[in-house]
């Protein structure tokens, strides 16, 4: 930037020193609950299973797993920096769910770190980059993501650090060589982690170029493409190009790049978002504040513009695509809010109080937020002895099957110190669409009785289950072949649904 409150003639007024102490405190606290929520497994879906089952693929030494092979059935979207943290800790002799709550922990201490690090580096006061570290935790979306043992967090906390290296480049002269090296490298891992993450990095680039400093824009993009070739080669060479073969198999969830632009400038994206009046509510006050920001001083308009307009861009884009979450997918841009409000509260003119009491506000909203969601999760939780003595059973028949199990979600066999012979439902439906011989295997299995068992997470005997397995898990041949083949055995708890072998094939 070009201003910052250490500069002479500049003064940052601080927001009341009770309301930053009651922020931090409620942002910090609420996270703790949440942490202890986590324990009893009420986070932990089949989207666990996934980074899970890849973790412990690779602790075996398998990075990436064929689309069909001795292994079972893969294909996935993820990125690996998370699940290859995972993985090492796996390696190290840490439970699966320890590797990966270990991983997600590491992730929101990057994520704090990250926000106070652009805090720090914009000039804003003590007070403030703390309030930006509860901000980093404080929204209910980074902590379900986080407990869900989700790669969202890592990406956006290493973008944060990368912004926080590229910012003292405003502060030099247009033509001057300011380093731009660290921040391509935090950026290059946080692409390396999530694929939507190149917004922030193209956003930048933009916001040099515009802002008059090309030398640097051209510096920085050649060191991010540089990385970004390099890991892309590691990534290649270390998964002998299976890697490649499954992020084509599956990067845009079977639609084409078409129809996801047609959806997004449809505005279908509008409908998913507008679900959080959190997300709302940002997105209001950044207007705001850009608006200002931009009469009273242009000169610093650049930065957090671009990041804002590219990072909106690219999650709108990215919830017009099928099979995509808003819970995950706009932490992000929330991340990026909080930096546009702390650009508008060391700026010129003014705002520096208006943000802070701002982001100071939001934090204690978003931790009651927080505060309502635990009383309610404890509430469903119920007996949690009956909840761990239906998981052990689930477990247990993994362990003593005498063949393999086809589980929807992978997180049981992981649970059970078992391969998962099918790493992802979602990208095996998809896949199915491009490779029809995969399904083709699938169904032959079924037909065989391959599998000791098929365990479900929704009834597939109702029309949301039925609807369900058709348009996003399995697809409707696989299902078909399922009730054709297996009978219900019981169901060991509100998302678990065992089928066994029927007495003979299609009998």
């Amino acid at each position: 930037m070009t201003t910052s409150a250490n500069q002479p003639g500049l003064r940052v007024r601080r927001d009341p020193a009770w309301l930053a102490v009651v922020a931090t405190v409620a942002a910090f606290s609420v996270f703790a609950a949440h942490l202890s929520l986590a324990i009893s497994g009420v986070y932990l879906n089949y989207l666990s299973g996934i980074l899970l089952a890849l973790a412990r693929d690779l602790s075996r030494g398998t990075f990436y797993r064929d689309l069909i092979g001795p292994l079972g059935y893969g294909g996935t979207r993820y990125f690996p920096l998370f699940f290859t943290v995972s993985g090492a800790l796996l390696r190290l002799g840490l439970s699966p769910l320890a590797a990966g709550w270990s991983a997600s922990l590491l992730s929101a201490a990057i994520q704090a770190l990250g926000l106070a690090r652009v805090g720090r580096a914009l000039g804003a006061p003590s007070r403030l980059v703390w309030l930006l570290a509860a901000a980093a935790l404080a929204p209910y979306f980074v902590q379900q993501t986080l407990f869900e043992l989700r790669a969202d967090v890592l990406a956006t906390g290493l973008s944060l650090l990368g912004i926080a290296a590229l910012i003292p480049v405003w502060r030099n002269p247009p033509e001057s060589r300011a380093p731009v090296t660290t921040a391509a490298v935090w950026l290059t891992l946080a692409v390396a982690t999530k694929v939507t993450s190149l917004a922030v990095p193209a956003s930048l680039i933009l916001a040099l170029a515009l802002s008059g400093r090309t030398g640097a824009a051209w510096r920085f993009a050649i060191r991010l493409v540089s990385g970004l070739v390099v890991a892309f080669a590691i990534v290649q060479i270390a998964s002998s190009g299976r890697a490649l073969e499954s992020w084509r198999a599956c990067m845009f969830a079977g639609a084409s790049e078409g129809s996801g632009l047609k959806a997004f400038l449809a505005g279908d994206f509008v409908g998913v978002v507008a679900f959080s009046h959190l997300v709302a509510a940002l997105f209001f006050i950044d207007v705001v504040a850009l608006v200002a920001m931009a009469v009273q001083d242009r000169r610093s308009i650049w930065l957090p513009a671009m990041l804002f307009a590219g990072v909106t861009a690219a999650t709108a884009y990215t919830l017009s695509t099928p099979g995509t979450v808003p819970s995950n997918q706009v932490i992000d841009w929330i991340a990026v809010s909080f930096v546009v409000l702390t650009c508008a509260a060391v700026g010129r003119g003014g705002l520096g109080r208006t943000a802070s009491i701002a982001v100071a506000l939001i934090v204690i909203w978003m931790s009651a937020q927080d505060l309502a969601r635990v009383r309610r999760l404890w509430a469903e939780v119920g007996d949690q002895g009956a909840r761990a003595a239906a998981r052990q059973q689930v477990v247990d028949l993994i362990v003593h099957a005498p063949a393999p199990v086809l589980a929807e979600s992978a997180l049981w066999p992981v649970l059970a110190g078992q391969q998962a012979y099918l790493l992802d439902p979602f990208a095996l439906r998809v896949v199915t669409m491009s490779r029809p011989g995969v399904g083709e295997d699938v169904q032959a299995k079924l037909d065989a009785h391959f599998f000791s068992a098929v365990i479900l997470d929704v009834d597939p005997t109702t029309a949301r289950g039925q609807g369900w397995y058709e348009h996003q898990h399995f697809g409707g041949p696989i299902l078909a072949r399922i009730l054709a083949n297996y009978r219900l055995d019981r169901q060991l708890a509100p998302d678990v649904w065992i089928y066994v072998p029927k007495a003979s094939p299609g009998g």
